[in-house]
């Protein structure tokens, strides 16, 4: 099943190359901005440039079945949607978060600031002021969410197995390079690729039970989890017993949980 993450530079045609190579795959597209959990979806914002940039899936979409359009998605949907396969998953943060898995294709499609700025006169009839306004815009959000979730620089090549310039590459040529890519057998799912992504996906349900909106609040602010082969293990610090089992007995309760080992510390917490 092909999975392909890709992050793109607003105004880099990354749209088309996702739309090109989705149809060559028969994929689905899945537009999305990742958020840390389900309760902060209600006060996400999209800018009105991304809405429009986004809207509506053209004829090359419904050939291939048309753009699912994810909006904002948590870490665990992002994972749900991967572990099904045959998808295309469009925007900032999939791409990071899937990027060890062994059979799923990260990608990031970038081109040089004046290219980009020609590139968003022409689609919304603006000058290159304030073209170049939007798409830095654009840029510092990524880069601050992207910090945020995964302490790194978005741009950085090695947060991807490929980066494609349309500067010097045509549409078609990336099409051609994620198509092959993605078809090669070193991109093929095995079982072992199979429960890294599984893994992540319970490390992610997880850590979401544990940090969103949940009755521990913020008792569980200091534990993380950590996930091998279905076989969890809770780590970081508690400051009653009772808080400790309760989050035992919730992750013990989820599908795929093989093993549980406890490793909470009992400890006064500040402010707690």
């Amino acid at each position: 099943m092909t999975v392909i993450a890709m992050t793109r530079e607003m105004g880099s045609l990354g749209k088309e190359v996702a739309r090109l190579a989705a149809d060559r795959l028969g994929l689905t597209i899945v537009n999305h901005e990742m958020i840390g959990s389900a309760d902060e979806r209600a006060n996400a914002t999209t800018s009105a440039v991304a809405r429009f940039l986004e809207t509506g899936p053209g004829p090359e979409d419904k050939r291939n079945g048309g753009i699912s359009h994810g909006g904002y998605l948590t870490p665990s949907e992002i994972l749900e949607l991967a572990s099904r396969g045959q998808v295309l998953i469009r925007g900032w943060g999939a791409a990071r978060l899937l990027r060890e898995v062994p059979h799923i294709l990260t990608v990031r499609v970038c081109a040089p600031l004046e290219r980009r700025v020609e590139e968003m006169c022409r689609r919304l009839g603006v000058d290159a002021a304030t073209a170049k306004r939007e798409i830095e815009r654009s840029d510092a959000e990524h880069a601050q969410a992207f910090l945020r979730f995964f302490s790194t620089d978005w741009r950085r090549p090695t947060n991807y197995d490929m980066v494609l310039n349309t500067n010097h590459l045509s549409v078609e040529s990336c099409a051609d390079i994620l198509v092959d890519a993605a078809r090669s057998v070193t991109l093929a799912e095995t079982p072992e690729s199979r429960r890294v992504l599984e893994d992540k996906l319970l490390e992610a349900r997880i850590d979401e039970r544990l940090h969103g909106a949940t009755p521990f609040g913020r008792r569980a602010s200091y534990v993380q989890s950590s996930v091998e082969g279905g076989r969890v293990r809770l780590y970081g610090a508690v400051s009653d017993t009772s808080t400790a089992r309760e989050i035992e007995a919730m992750v013990r309760e989820l599908p795929g949980v093989a093993a549980l080992e406890s490793q909470i510390a009992r400890v006064p917490i500040y402010g707690n």
